[in-house]
């Protein structure tokens, strides 16, 4: 798994430098920092971990790797979301998707998964991913504050690209919290456990 990371990190690190590159060429010099950054944010859980001494599982970091591939190189390098009206929908959707799996990891790791009370759990990933995802609206916030940009689209929409944002990410982890219980009543090791398990 490790190693599927590095390949993840490399590739994309790359592919952003080439980015950068064609950005200094034809003069869009606004969309260089979102080009530079690539490499350091996908490194911050190693980061992190050195700094403070943690250990962050291969799970985690996948499921990191994934979230900023597609949120910051896809969605803000690459552009999809200017060139796809549903893009930033659809990123939000997975987000919630991704980061509820990343519960279930930080659950598994706890040695908690597989708790008697399924429901707590239930609500522990439901709002994990609403707290992941209200701290990226945050960031977004300051990003507009401090730099004068309009990531939220709060010019446009006022609240509700936001709304929008929280609304389906709460969704997407909607469908794998009911997918926990429903897999957690009927099989001990199903898709979820196996897949949590397997990323360790």
């Amino acid at each position: 798994m490790k190693k599927l990371n590095n390949v993840l990190i490399f590739l994309c690190s790359l592919a952003a430098v080439c980015f950068c590159i064609r950005d200094l060429n034809v003069g869009s010099y606004d969309r260089i920092l979102g080009d530079v950054t690539v490499p350091f944010v996908l490194l911050i859980p190693r980061i992190m971990g050195k700094i403070f001494k943690i250990k962050i599982t291969s799970a985690m970091e996948l499921v990191y790797v994934l979230f900023i591939i597609l949120a910051q190189f896809l969605g803000s390098v690459v552009n999809l979301y200017n060139k796809i009206w549903w893009y930033d929908l659809f990123a939000h959707f997975l987000s919630g998707i991704l980061t509820s799996v990343l519960s279930l990891v930080v659950l598994n790791w706890f040695g908690v998964y597989n708790r008697k009370n399924k429901w707590f759990n239930f609500l522990f990933i439901i709002s994990f991913t609403l707290m992941i995802a209200s701290i990226w609206e945050f960031m977004e916030f300051g990003t507009d504050t401090f730099f004068g940009m309009n990531v939220q689209h709060s010019i446009e929409t006022g609240v509700r690209d936001t709304m929008e944002d929280m609304l389906v990410a709460f969704l997407g982890s909607l469908i794998v919290s009911i997918s926990y219980l429903v897999e957690n009543k009927v099989a001990k090791n199903g898709f979820l456990k196996r897949v949590v398990s397997d990323l360790k």
